[in-house]
């Protein structure tokens, strides 16, 4: 998004003495508003002029996205984390999440509201979609995540933005470990109380054998 920035006043100009303090002001107004951006240079030639015509232009990056993969027992789930980066709110809608394999044994169901929804400055959005397959898990997963955003003032909303969209890639997501944690009350007791000294009790059940990259990076015995 190209954001323009504000122009200075009169009585600013006029009390301003040395150039760098205004580009300083300018350095600082734009790590206000966005945190990341891109600038760019765009060359106008024109065939009646020898002279080339230089315009810079910063653009804003909206959005920051990250992925995570869940487990809860036998159950895999992909996480979209969407970070709104600009000091803007926006309109969030039609989140999907795509394999790009196109597998049928494979499907992301989502488990998002279905609503729009609103992400305000420097605000974070979770996106979850449950995997389900019939057969066995691919080896890798090729996905594709978009989201349609406008901003969220009322005037604004007429603007035409192409979607949001973030691509990733998952491999080696197969179930390795299952963790249970249970704490039990001292002996004689029912409950556990603040004061007393409680046992923790975690155990860890291998699932599925470690392939070479894993047993390499695994811990050894001793460890």
């Amino acid at each position: 998004m190209y954001l323009p920035s504000a122009t200075e006043s009169v009585a600013e100009k006029e009390n301003t003495t040395n150039k760098e303090v205004p580009r300083k002001n300018k350095e600082k107004q734009k790590q206000d508003n966005c945190m990341a951006t891109v600038d760019q240079k765009v060359t106008i030639d024109c065939p009646w002029s020898i002279y080339s015509t230089i315009i810079a232009l910063t653009f804003c990056i909206p959005f920051n996205a990250k992925h995570s993969l869940l487990s809860a027992g036998k159950r895999k789930y992909v996480q979209v984390c969407v970070q709104n980066l600009s000091g803007l709110c926006f309109q969030l809608s039609d989140n999907s999440l795509k394999n790009s394999a196109d597998c049928t044994d494979l499907q992301l169901v989502p488990l998002n509201p279905e609503s729009q929804q609103v992400i305000y400055s420097k605000q974070s959005i979770f996106f979850v979609w449950e995997l389900k397959w019939t057969k066995e898990l691919p080896l890798s997963l090729q996905c594709l995540f978009s989201v349609s955003f406008c901003p969220a003032t009322s005037e604004e909303q007429s603007l035409t933005l192409k979607p949001f969209t973030y691509e990733f890639q998952v491999e080696n997501f197969f179930t390795l470990y299952h963790v249970k944690t249970e704490i039990f009350p001292p002996l004689g007791a029912e409950y556990c109380k603040t004061g007393s000294l409680c046992s923790l009790e975690v155990s860890i059940t291998r699932l599925v054998d470690l392939s070479e990259v894993d047993r390499d990076e695994a811990l050894t015995e001793s460890d």
